[in-house]
């Protein structure tokens, strides 16, 4: 199995994305092809990969360009190169750190959308207080949505849970200000409707509290709504972990507290953890694609190339078609 990593776009750098391949090929069976600056990625890998292929470029598309009109022109950009190699034979999927924009676009414009699907989204897993597997979608790609798209991404969340993560007809909620029928603006009540007339698994509406409680397996957003709630939350499990961590280092009776709790403590700072997923793959399009968190460390791009090759490995992209047709 090849797969195609995007070397641009992480706040770290390129070392990042090489450190974190050579940490899943610990636990995964793959070849890694680097799309970057050839010179800059044998110095970063420094001969700990005997396996490897190398696509070379100094060009790539940054989050401040238009990342329409940047696919359209930038024809060796590092995100347009890597998804044109994921079309030819014996290459499986891409991850990129870079640009969500980019990502997206070039996903509907080089790689193609499955047919019957509008638009592609991102599916970001969420960990839960009962154990329950949840996603979030959309969380960024798409700013404005219409009811059928939010219709389209949870069937394909139903589809990605229960051939990737083993779900058995997954509970699909929608992202709201309440959980009446009748709260919210014009796109949550139109969507209720229609999620409601369909065969999903449907529960209702889902308050943004419930985010970690496992009350729904796919919640439903779009992209300007996710991505706030995801990141808000986020943000708060970050302030709450530095605010543990100074109360348990204020005095000798917390730190010996917290010597006490510190294997369970990990245990559930790693449950809530990024590193842990790493990334969300971008469902809808004929190419199998993972965003990883621009922000990325080594563990964390890891995970998601662990994360985009069991994707892969469940041909996942053939069922949704599959599903769409019937």
């Amino acid at each position: 199995m090849k797969i195609i990593i995007d070397t641009y776009g992480a706040d770290e750098g390129l070392k990042v994305t090489i450190d974190g391949a050579v940490e899943a090929l610990k636990s995964r069976d793959f070849i890694p092809v680097f799309v970057g600056n050839e010179r800059e990625i044998k110095l970063a890998i420094a001969g700990r990969i005997d396996n490897y292929e190398i696509i070379h470029t100094d060009e790539y598309i940054s989050n401040d360009e238009d990342p329409v009109r940047a696919i359209r022109r930038k024809k060796d950009a590092s995100i347009v190169l890597a998804y044109e190699k994921s079309k030819e034979d014996g290459y499986d999927g891409l991850i990129s750190a870079g640009s969500t924009g980019a990502l997206l676009s070039g996903g509907l414009f080089v790689a193609g959308r499955i047919e019957g699907i509008k638009r592609a989204c991102l599916a970001a897993s969420l960990p839960s207080t009962n154990g329950e597997i949840t996603l979030l979608m959309d969380t960024g790609a798409n700013m404005d949505c219409k009811p059928e798209m939010l219709y389209e991404f949870g069937l394909m969340g139903k589809v990605f849970l229960e051939n990737v993560m083993g779900v058995n007809n997954p509970k699909i909620g929608l992202l709201n200000v309440g959980v009446e029928e009748h709260k919210g603006n014009k796109l949550t009540k139109e969507t209720y409707g229609l999620l409601n007339e369909s065969n999903l698994n449907f529960i209702g509406n889902v308050e943004a509290r419930d985010l970690f409680t496992g009350k729904a397996n796919v919640l439903l957003a779009d992209g300007f709504d996710g991505n706030i709630a995801l990141k808000t939350a986020e943000g708060v499990l970050k302030v709450f972990g530095r605010e543990l961590k100074d109360v348990i280092y204020s005095s000798t009776k917390t730190k010996i507290a917290g010597g006490l709790l510190k294997n369970d403590l990990k245990k559930v700072v790693s449950k809530y953890s990024t590193d842990s997923v790493g990334g969300a793959p971008l469902l809808g399009v004929k190419s199998y694609v993972y965003k990883a968190h621009g922000n990325t460390n080594a563990a964390a791009f890891a995970s998601a190339i662990s994360g985009l090759i069991d994707y892969i490995n469940m041909d996942v992209i053939t069922k949704i078609e599959g599903e769409i047709n019937d």
